[in-house]
């Protein structure tokens, strides 16, 4: 029940990739890469977000890994990698050749830089936009207002108000609000504008709809 592939190798040391478990697809894996000798060369977390795997409806796309290599980049090229789960030790694919590509390695130099970098928290509301069946089966088992009244929670940080549980549940029952689009609107809110809050990635703990 695990899926993943590895994507590329970087010049400045990064093998690029994805994993998840079909079975549990927001817990992230801890997969690790070794060489065609079964030699561990880098491990890390599948955590990151990547809209090509939103789009593909993986882990509504919260299942990328970059993790750095323990030996020169020199050393794999022309060589077969496996990707691991590193857990168990299951392997989860094996690709010959790994494309190579030059770059360089990104230097976070604010602090609004660092906080996007963070996998552990969205850059953007409509990195969400692929967990549509988590949020619908947030409302189908917890019901509407219990989905409103998260929602502020989430995005606003505060106690959702009668009017907005009042206006917002009876669109949602007429289906002409989906769940996603309540969080749309309430994070383009005056109210968030004037307060931006950082909000949990659907793979962590913060998350409430999981």
């Amino acid at each position: 029940m695990l899926r993943g592939y590895v994507d590329g190798i970087a010049s400045s040391g990064y093998i690029e990739g994805w994993a998840l478990s079909l079975e549990a697809p927001l817990d992230p894996l801890t997969v690790a890469i070794l060489d065609d000798q079964g030699r561990e060369l880098a491990w890390g977390l599948a955590h990151l977000y990547r809209e090509d795997l939103s789009a593909a409806g993986f882990a509504a796309g919260w299942c990328g890994f970059y993790v750095r290599s323990s030996v020169p980049v020199s050393r794999l090229k022309q060589r077969a990698l496996t990707l691991v789960d590193r857990g168990s030790g299951t392997e989860i694919v094996r690709r010959y050749p790994v494309p190579y590509a030059q770059d360089q390695d990104t230097v976070l130099s604010t602090i609004a830089e660092i906080v996007a970098a963070d996998p552990t928290m969205t850059a953007s509301i409509y990195q969400l936009n692929g967990c549509d069946n988590i949020l619908s089966m947030y409302v189908k088992e917890r019901g509407v207002d219990a989905y409103v009244a998260t929602s502020y929670a989430y995005v606003l940080g505060r106690t959702v108000d009668p009017s907005g549980l009042a206006s917002y549940g009876s669109l949602m029952r007429e289906n002409s609000l989906t769940p996603f689009q309540l969080l749309a609107i309430l994070s383009n809110s005056e109210e968030f504008r004037s307060k931006p809050r950082l909000l949990a990635a659907p793979n962590s703990a913060g998350f409430p709809f999981r």
